[in-house]
Parts: C-alpha cells; sequence; structure tokens
C-alpha cells in the first residue's frame, strides 16, 4: 500500500467496522473502495455474493467492476456473483429470484414509462389528478406526463406529509400503481419501493418477506454506497434494510 496516501490505507484497511469516506473527485475514491473490496474478499469465510456495492450509474459499476477485477485477478473464485451496480438493478433482482408473482414483470425506462402513462391516460389517473391552476383543473395528455411520473416517485421516494396531499393526487396516484401491477410492470421507483416493503415487513406473517429478509441475513454481510450523499429517503429504508440484520456498511 506504498503507493497510497495513510488516510487511503486507513480507509482500505478497515473492513470490520461502518466506515465513511469523504472525497473530492479525483482523489482516487474509486480505487480504494475497488482495494477495500479485495481486501473484503480476501478475509476467510467471505464469499462474493456477501458483498453488495452500490453505484448510481451503470458506466460507474462498470468501472467499479473494472478496477476490482484489476485487483483482485484470478485469485477469488464466483466473483459474478458480487453484486456491483444500480439499487434499482439490484431490487429488480432481489424480488424476481424470491417473490414468485413479479417473475414476469418487465421494467419500464423512463421513456416507456411516459409512453405508458399517456396511453393509458384515463386509467394511469394522469387526466384526473388535480391541479392549483384554475383554467387548467387536471393533468393534461402528453404535455404533463413527465411531471406525473415525478408527482409518482416523490409520493414513493420522499418524507411526504400525506395531509398536505390533495385526495385527488392519492387517487390518481393507486389508479397508476393499480394499472402498474394489472400490466406486470415496474418502473424504476417501484423496484426499490416493492424491495423496500418486503425488508420492513412482517417476516411472520408474510412469507415473501420473511424469504427476502432471510437472504439478506444469511447472504449479506457488506454493503458498500458510492456517492451516499445523493440517496433520497427510499434507498436510505434499502440500505437500513440491507443492513438492518448486522451487515457492514461503507458509505
Amino acid at each position: 500500500m506504498t503507493s497510497y496516501t495513510n488516510n487511503q490505507a486507513e480507509a482500505i484497511s478497515c473492513v470490520e467496522e461502518t466506515l465513511q469516506i469523504i472525497a473530492c473527485a479525483g482523489s482516487g475514491k474509486t480505487q480504494v473502495i475497488s482495494e477495500r473490496s479485495a481486501a473484503i474478499l480476501r478475509t476467510p469465510g467471505v464469499q462474493p455474493r456477501n458483498i453488495v456495492a452500490f453505484t448510481f450509474t451503470d458506466k460507474a459499476a462498470a468501472e467499479l467492476k473494472d478496477r476490482i477485477h484489476g485487483v483482485v485477478g484470478e485469485e477469488t473464485v464466483g466473483l459474478a456473483e458480487m453484486f456491483i451496480g444500480t439499487m434499482h438493478g439490484y431490487c429488480l433482482d432481489l424480488v424476481q429470484r424470491l417473490v414468485p408473482e413479479t417473475f414476469k414483470f418487465s421494467a419500464l425506462t423512463d421513456v416507456t414509462g411516459r409512453m405508458f402513462i399517456d396511453r393509458n391516460s384515463k386509467k394511469s389517473g394522469l387526466t384526473s389528478c388535480p391541479t392549483s391552476a384554475q383554467k387548467v383543473p387536471v393533468l393534461r395528455r402528453y404535455r404533463d406526463s413527465k411531471l406525473y411520473q415525478q408527482i409518482t416517485s416523490v409520493l414513493r421516494e420522499d418524507e411526504v406529509d400525506e395531509g398536505e396531499v390533495p385526495e385527488g393526487v392519492w387517487s390518481a396516484f393507486e389508479a397508476y400503481t393499480k394499472l402498474l401491477y394489472g400490466h406486470r410492470y415496474f418502473d424504476y421507483t417501484e423496484m426499490v419501493h416493492l424491495a423496500v416493503q418486503l425488508l420492513e415487513g412482517d417476516g411472520e406473517s408474510d412469507p415473501e418477506a420473511r424469504l427476502v429478509q432471510e437472504h439478506v441475513a444469511n447472504d449479506i454481510r457488506f454493503v458498500v454506497v458510492d456517492e451516499y450523499q445523493d440517496v433520497n429517503p427510499l434507498q436510505e429504508r434499502l440500505v437500513k434494510g440491507l443492513t438492518r440484520f448486522g451487515a457492514n456498511l461503507c458509505v
């Protein structure tokens, strides 16, 4: 580790305690995370499937994968079982492996999701969602579908004072959710939302929640979150759910 600063070397060797890394762009953070991941993989009893590393983009995930492969080389078997990617990708994989009713669900992108809302403008709740403008009392097809996407995401992602949200907005959102599941679709937010619900659910009365929680408790031992300062409240709940059984957290 002679090529690293003292702080970098300390972060790399810190594999047993919760770790927060504060670093500016270009400071070698990705390489430090890669070296730390390699150190974790060299720990007796740790398998690649015990590690989950979140990045905010697929491009960042590809870079981190290359870095870790470059550090570890051929010394670790089954490295493909270590998850490195976005929270949405992880949650989609998690629920579609463990929740049978989601096996045939497809994922909507932002573009296809907007087309889905416009194509089903009434059933999606778009044209019944109220606005505060007197001249335009409800949202309009095509013109407002992107805004409506943002509304449905905010209602799931953020800490919302439900009493401040008009009843008509909730009704529209419920219609959207019903339509989404009726067509066996996930949008990006719902992938994370469903996973969080299962992680926070009652494992004694809900067999699907129990299955997900048992998987996390038995298999997930290390969680790494890149760009942690940008997580929203729903993603924060995901991180808490994955570490609630004692997994080590590095952000």
